[in-house]
């Protein structure tokens, strides 16, 4: 059968109905497709798992593209044979033979280069996420912030301000009071999927000022924890994400030569290991823990690795789905995507196995990544434009690994600010936008700038 555990929420039932798609499954009627996989296109229709039907719904396809590669043009010589079928290679990539060739050869001459070497990776399949409905809740008071800039605007910028109000953006537990609105977000996001972001460890942004702050102590946090945990609790027909502690795990893997850091790494181990533990053991909630982003940890996966491995290892009543990148950040898809490939092969090597990925889209829709290079300037960084829109599996053919693109960082909420009690000098580098309020604070300005760089356009 294609899954052995059944999902979470319960509403989809393992099949087991033969039919000419699949031998375990029947075809769909219709061609919506709800996850993709190696073996092909799923639909979900009364409730039960169903193959997509090929000829019916693709009837010029390639079988061969949902692996990410083409046909062949001819139908050979047969270079290699595996259980995905025949292939040949044409302009030295490899190309899948079409089924209806029969092993035949064309009556043509083909030189193959034999220094050439192709290398694929196939990931073992998983479980659907949470994404992979569609539907992802829209955060009110998100959608009250960014109606408060398109007040402010007129014409065609405020009509694509407008457009950016209901895009999904998570909900951050970032205060002492947030495990007490829990229910609420909970409560209007009924069927959709909800997005959490658990920032409360104790002496958070050990290695920066503007963000500074979160429980006074390791007990306060298990409380704090243990508040959020009854809430998801009690709603247990909701699809809930919860992402664990933004930079925690980056700064325990670089940020050592740093006194406060290395002060708090023993108790921050323990606090991500009870936070995984507590939330990991609730089968409507899927857990990410953060793993930096591609200009941080590129060179650290090892190490990266190490760590969360010993995580988990003090967490063994907990599981996570995977991991979140790009968290308040700028990185461009493609190179997050190339550290998420590496970062699970470094995982693998110490037995942590099939994890996913989600990554930040809400700031990335300019590359910027040779400019912050160069200064690093993560506050409020200056010419960036908002992201591709959240999506469930937005490309599984190229990029299996990653669940999602979210808007986990609400973009345009401010990084922090060069005045004030948690002023951070990185805030008033010139590449950091001018006027900026304290971290978490609405910036009309930066929503402006986001909007008119966006990329996709809204």
């Amino acid at each position: 059968m294609k899954f052995s555990t059944v999902l979470a929420s319960t509403f989809l039932t393992v099949g087991a109905l033969a039919s000419s798609c699949h031998p375990n499954y029947p075809c769909c009627n219709g061609c919506d497709v709800y996850y993709t996989d190696s073996e092909g296109e799923w639909g979900v229709e009364n409730n039960n798992w169903c193959f997509i039907n090929n000829s019916k719904c693709h009837p010029s396809s390639c079988k061969f593209e949902a692996l990410g590669y083409s046909c062949c043009s001819s139908c050979g010589p047969v270079i290699y044979t595996d259980s995905d079928g025949k292939w040949g290679v044409e302009n030295n990539n490899w190309c899948g033979i079409p089924d209806n060739c029969n092993g035949t050869t064309p009556r043509t001459t083909t030189t193959i280069r034999t220094t050439t070497t192709t290398t694929r990776k196939n990931y073992p399949s998983v479980t659907p996420s949470f994404f992979s409905n569609g539907n992802i809740y829209s955060n009110g008071q998100y959608q009250g912030e960014v109606q408060s800039s398109v007040n402010k605007l007129s014409g065609d910028l405020q009509q694509q301000a407008s457009r950016v109000k209901y895009t999904p953006t998570a909900v951050w537990l970032a205060w002492d009071g947030a495990p007490g609105e829990v229910g609420k977000h909970l409560g209007a996001a009924g069927g959709n999927t909800a997005v959490f972001m658990m920032y409360w460890i104790p002496t958070r942004d050990c290695n920066s000022n503007a963000s500074q702050g979160g429980a006074s102590n390791l007990n306060d946090y298990k409380g704090y924890v243990d508040n959020v945990y009854n809430t998801f609790r009690s709603f247990s027909g909701s699809r809930i994400v919860v992402v664990v502690e933004p930079d925690t795990l980056g700064n325990m893997v670089t940020s050592q030569s740093n006194e406060n850091c290395r002060r708090t790494a023993v108790i921050h181990k323990e606090a991500l290991a009870y936070c995984i533990n507590k939330f990991g053991s609730l089968n409507n909630v899927q857990v990410y823990l953060d793993a930096g982003h591609s200009a941080w940890l590129t060179g650290y996966e090892d190490e990266t690795a190490a760590l969360i491995k010993e995580i988990l290892d003090m967490a063994p009543q907990g599981k996570i789905r995977g991991f979140s990148t790009n968290v308040s950040n700028f990185q461009p898809i493609a190179k997050e995507y190339a550290y998420h490939a590496r970062l699970y092969d470094a995982l693998e090597k110490v037995g942590v196995n099939n994890m996913r990925f989600i990554v930040d889209t809400s700031r990335n829709g300019v590359d910027v990544s040779e400019a912050f290079a160069k200064t690093k300037t993560w506050c409020n960084l200056v010419g960036t434009g908002f992201g591709e829109r959240p999506k469930g599996n937005p490309d599984p053919v190229n990029m299996p690994l990653l669940d999602a693109y979210m808007w986990l960082k609400p973009p345009a909420e401010s990084d922090g600010s060069s005045q004030g009690a948690r002023a951070d000098p990185v805030c008033a580098r010139s590449d950091s936008l001018p006027g900026a309020p304290e971290a978490g604070s609405w910036f009309h300005d930066y929503f402006v700038q986001l909007l008119r760089n966006a990329n996709p356009k809204f």
